[in-house]
């Protein structure tokens, strides 16, 4: 559904129903107070009492001080008890999302190159492989393992597998290279490696919020090789959160950054897909 609050679309999802975590793939994720007060634009303590008043709950005072001491010990230990066992029943359930993607890979067949999707990217189909009228993405982990799947069926919407690692996750075009770019999506990706001739490795960090884990990754596989933070131009959102995030990775791993210049037909922004598209696409890709 669209973002309530930047109004992305096919972006934003609930990730948990008994905490309210959320994550938008172009504003960020978090929990749900902290939406409340982003959309709302207020403080922690306004969210709650907004939260209160909707619950029909008053703020009482603290009541029992003789052991206040003792009452916040005890809540601390409580709250980490709970949340090792929800890291552990996480990674249990993201182990168990990791084999249905292996299954799935291992089953579907090559992706048709006149996917709705691949045609108006005007992209061939770089590694990915199909099941019904979905193409697929194989998203690995640190060590290059297949943890998740990115689906993108017809009409372009995106989705992973139920309870699939989505974190620290990348795709990855090309072999070893002298310069290694990253970026954000898969099909930014692809067009940089075509641009480039197929000469480089490109790293997809499959949303801004992996850029910074996604290049240490990219560091640590190529410690001798150039990094390139390719930046999202995100000129109609507050702060260019796609430039403001590729700025911050780029000086963590001590990379260079670049970014495409806006386009006048865009009114969302622009990627170096949307550059890839503006210079020609399939034509841009074979010179």
């Amino acid at each position: 559904m669209p973002c309530v609050f930047c109004k992305g679309h096919d972006r934003y999802s609930f990730m948990s129903i008994v905490n309210g975590n959320y994550i938008c793939r172009q504003c960020g994720a978090g929990d749900g107070f902290s939406l409340i007060m982003k959309v709302s634009d207020c403080s922690f303590i306004e969210a709650v009492e907004m939260v209160g008043q909707y619950l029909g709950i008053t703020r009482q005072g603290y009541s029992n001080p003789i052991h206040f001491e003792e009452n916040i010990e005890l809540r601390r230990l409580e709250k980490d008890r709970y949340l090792k066992e929800a890291a552990a029943e996480k990674h249990r359930q993201e182990a168990v999302a990791a084999q249905r993607a292996v299954r799935l890979w291992n089953s579907a067949s090559l992706a048709n190159s006149e996917h709705p999707y691949l045609i108006r990217k005007q992209l061939p189909a770089l590694g990915l492989k199909q099941s019904g009228n979905n193409l697929l993405i194989p998203l690995y982990a640190h060590d290059h393992e297949l943890v998740n799947i990115e689906q993108i069926n017809s009409c372009g919407k995106k989705f992973g597998l139920k309870n699939g690692k989505r974190k620290d996750v990348y795709y990855r075009f090309g072999q070893e290279s002298w310069t290694v770019y990253i970026c954000e999506g898969w099909a930014t990706g692809a067009s940089l490696y075509l641009m480039e001739g197929q000469t480089i490795q490109v790293y997809s960090a499959m949303g801004k919020g992996n850029l910074t884990a996604i290049s240490y990754i990219a560091k640590e596989q190529n410690p001798d090789s150039r990094l390139i933070l390719a930046a999202d131009n995100d000129t109609h959102l507050s702060g260019n959160p796609g430039l403001k995030d590729a700025l911050h990775a780029a000086e963590a791993v001590g990379a260079t950054v670049m970014m495409p210049p806006a386009i006048s037909t865009q009114h969302r922004g622009t990627d170096f897909s949307d550059f890839y598209l503006a210079n020609g696409g399939h034509a841009y890709g074979t010179l």
